[in-house]
């Protein structure tokens, strides 16, 4: 591999895939490439959430692309959305063994930066085992979940033998890392209680620079959206079953790809008179459009995740929509903070009804005065320029 770079990503996860890796590691590959510098992507074919290799990138082991300037080296993986953890298991390793194959070869003479993406743990301690033993490059570990911890809360990991040494794998990747990156204090909170290094407050915005959304006036509006991952974490099959929309006067619209994708796909298509809409999957561009005329968007979680606070909050700032936030920790702090709308605990049906009914009973001031909070949000607080230039800044001086 002559090609040379100033700046290389591992992640298991890029555009144009769905999801919260995807959209933070493509902004941020952007963002080094606008900033002046020479960056590659090294990820696995495009699959995820779907669980299949994305049409295009089938049966090949290496594809080679440049997106928006960023070269884009795509190398073999065995996904899969099955629930068998043998299988799992082989999922997460297929691309931790394209990258022992591949990763060692890469010139990497010109390198200022190795960044690298975590979770999930096999990857991210492949790429870190790897980038020392053969390049001794700066290396920052940008970490968005704490697993094992998570996979804990979320029932999908017992504690025994996997979870002890999926423990040593994160242990490996905070002590072998120069720099840390987290998408939540939380998360810098648990790395800064087993080691001692420096660490940026990375929030997943978006980098676009978007139009105001001209929402002077609550009249008329009754949509209500999700657009985002559709798994079991979030819960939205069972929103769609126990909040009556119609009663409330409401519309119901959901967009997006996960593992409950055809259980509410069915159920609209059987319930067409409870004004919930199904849409399938949705490109980031489209986002705009999505957002025009809502008047709410729901945040849903069914478990307090610690650590986890969803990008879904900071896109939804970009865009000037109100919130509903089902969750805890440091998601809802930041909606009750910055008054971007209402909160309640997570997977409480009753109480997202409720918070629906109060936005449906809002007058033209309190929507006003709310709208005004996201936008003074947006443009101090979660801006996504001046967040970039600090983490250089954070990069060079560390």
């Amino acid at each position: 591999m002559k090609e040379e770079c100033d700046i290389l990503i591992v992640s298991n996860y890029y555009d144009p895939e769905l999801g919260a890796a995807p959209k933070r590691i493509s902004a941020m590959a952007r963002g080094f490439v606008e900033r002046g510098n020479s960056v590659r992507v090294l990820c696995p074919m495009p699959n995820y959430p779907k669980g299949r290799v994305f049409g295009g990138y089938r049966n090949k082991l290496k594809v080679r692309e440049f997106i928006d300037g960023v070269c884009v080296d795509r190398i073999f993986i065995y996904p899969s959305k099955s629930q068998k953890p043998f299988v799992r298991l082989l999922s997460m390793l297929s691309f931790s063994i394209s990258l022992a194959f591949y990763l060692p070869f890469l010139n990497v003479n010109r390198t200022k930066l190795i960044l690298i993406q975590s979770p999930p743990l096999f990857v991210s301690f492949t790429a870190v085992f790897l980038s020392n033993l053969f390049f001794k490059k700066k290396i920052c570990l940008n970490v968005s979940d704490l697993w094992p911890q998570s996979a804990v809360e979320l029932n999908v990991l017992k504690p025994g033998r996997m979870h002890n040494i999926l423990l040593n794998l994160e242990s490996y990747i905070y002590k072998k890392s120069d720099l840390i990156l987290g998408q939540s204090t939380e998360i810098l909170e648990h790395i800064k209680a087993q080691v001692d290094k420096p660490s940026f407050l990375y929030r997943n915005l978006l980098s676009s620079d978007l139009t105001d959304s001209n929402r002077g006036s609550i009249a008329g509006l009754n949509k209500v959206v999700y657009a985002g991952l559709l798994g079991y974490a979030q819960g939205v099959f069972e929103l769609c079953k126990r909040v009556d929309f119609k009663s409330l006067g409401l519309e119901f619209h959901i967009y997006g790809m996960g593992m409950e994708e055809e259980q509410i796909r069915d159920f609209c298509q059987k319930n067409t008179d409870l004004s919930v809409f199904f849409h399938g999957a949705y490109h980031p561009n489209d986002l705009k459009q999505i957002y025009s005329d809502v008047l709410v968007a729901l945040v849903p979680l069914s478990n307090r995740i610690i650590g986890a606070v969803p990008s879904k909050i900071f896109e939804l700032i970009q865009f000037e929509v109100p919130i509903i936030f089902s969750g805890g920790g440091e998601g809802a702090e930041i909606v009750r903070a910055y008054k971007l709308g209402l909160t309640v605990p997570p997977g409480n049906i009753e109480g997202i009804t409720e918070s629906l009914e109060a936005f449906r009973s809002f007058n033209k001031d309190e929507f006003d005065a709310l709208i005004k909070s996201i936008r003074a949000a947006k443009a101090n607080d979660f801006n996504f320029n001046a967040q970039f230039n600090s983490l250089i800044d954070f990069a060079e001086s560390n």
